[in-house]
């Protein structure tokens, strides 16, 4: 199964001295190659929102996808949203990208995900009209960045298992999902940290545990030689956070608490966070996403740039913020492997547990329409 929904919206939007002449919206379903478990549940498919934003004969894409426990949106509720953003933006003139990306985010209220994408293909479309990668626009430069593989929950021996197939990968960092069964994850800590051959990991909770647990498993990890304890608590058990980074021998690194720059002060000041994980879909967007990493860098916080299940298009996006400020040193882009049709090709290489960013204007990719 591809496309669910499409339409077609002429727009005649000015920003600067370019005009938008109209979109194109598709609401996709691509079935995964195997099912996704998390703390927070389990994903069967990619369910998207593409848009494409038209400029004479310019095109600019951008994505939507999420899990509707982070982000609180359904897949067909992204689809409309991005639909009535545009709407609402219709037949405006702005005099740049600042001005255009305000109306965005004030048009609805939260739906992160749905502005991500309207955010995502403005920038590539700007970007491919001047000549240049959205990294260059960004003001960073394209870099090659080790990424994390994950290992999703399960038995031990699946999770073993998992492991072998991402050696056969040439993963260099592993994500185990953690988040369901404290007793079990320390015994999945413990086997796999055992049988990982000189690879680093960390564990990412999805805020599946209660500080009693949180307290346990942290301690088991440090034991283990982890590099850090992603989203442990729910995201606004900031007390419990701060309590637990006290007790911890290992960072603690916020996810689902961090969505825009105030997040990063109050986690500062609240003393709740060593690091933190910036997304594109949690940040509605490339430029809010670029501002709450540039807080985190003027407090001296290191960071990773993650993401969800996205395409490459999502994924090469989310390299180029990755790429171009010097606090990002994790990144876990890994979320277009398990999608069994791409729907883009280009922006981004895997090889041996490294993303390369593809040469070229734009993000860099091109549409497979067949599986739209």
């Amino acid at each position: 199964m591809a496309s669910l929904r499409n339409k077609e919206i002429d727009l005649n939007i000015g920003i600067g001295d370019m005009r938008i002449d109209g979109a194109s919206v598709h609401l996709l379903q691509i079935p995964l190659t195997e099912p996704f478990k998390i703390s927070l549940g389990t994903v069967y498919d990619f369910s998207g929102t593409l848009l494409e934003l038209k400029s004479g004969n310019i095109s600019g894409f951008g994505e939507g996808s999420t899990i509707r426990e982070i982000t609180g949106e359904v897949p067909p509720a992204v689809y409309e949203t991005v639909i009535e953003i545009l709407l609402q933006l219709k037949g405006n003139k702005y005099s740049g990208l600042e001005d255009f990306l305000d109306d965005v985010y004030k048009s609805v209220y939260a739906s992160p995900t749905a502005k991500n994408a309207v955010d995502m293909a403005l920038h590539d479309l700007l970007s491919r009209s001047y000549g240049i990668h959205v990294t260059k626009f960004l003001g960073g430069g394209q870099r090659s960045m080790a990424t994390s593989l994950t290992i999703g929950l399960g038995s031990i021996e699946e999770s073993l298992k998992s492991l072998e197939d991402l050696k056969r990968m040439k993963a260099r960092l592993i994500k185990v999902k953690v988040g369901k069964d404290a007793d079990l994850d320390i015994r999945r800590i413990k086997a796999i940290s055992e049988n990982l051959e000189g690879r680093q990991f960390f564990v990412d909770a999805n805020q599946g545990y209660k500080l009693r647990d949180a307290v346990r498993v942290a301690k088991a990890l440090g034991d283990s030689g982890g590099l850090f304890f992603e989203q442990p608590l729910e995201k606004h058990d900031i007390q419990n956070l701060r309590l637990l980074r006290r007790q911890s021998s290992v960072p603690i690194m916020l996810d689902e608490s961090i969505s825009e720059p105030f997040d990063v002060i109050n986690a500062i000041l609240t003393e709740s966070a060593d690091m933190v994980n910036v997304k594109l879909t949690k940040s509605g967007g490339i430029r809010k996403a670029f501002k709450t990493l540039v807080t985190a860098q003027s407090y001296g916080i290191d960071s990773m740039v993650g993401c969800m299940i996205e395409s490459k298009l999502g994924i090469a996006a989310s390299l180029a913020l990755a790429s171009s400020l010097s606090n990002v040193k994790y990144s876990d882009l890994d979320g277009f492997h398990s999608i069994s049709k791409q729907p883009f090709d280009g922006g981004v290489e895997y090889q041996s547990g490294i993303n390369t960013p593809v040469q070229g204007t734009g993000l860099a990719c091109t549409p497979v329409r067949e599986n739209w």
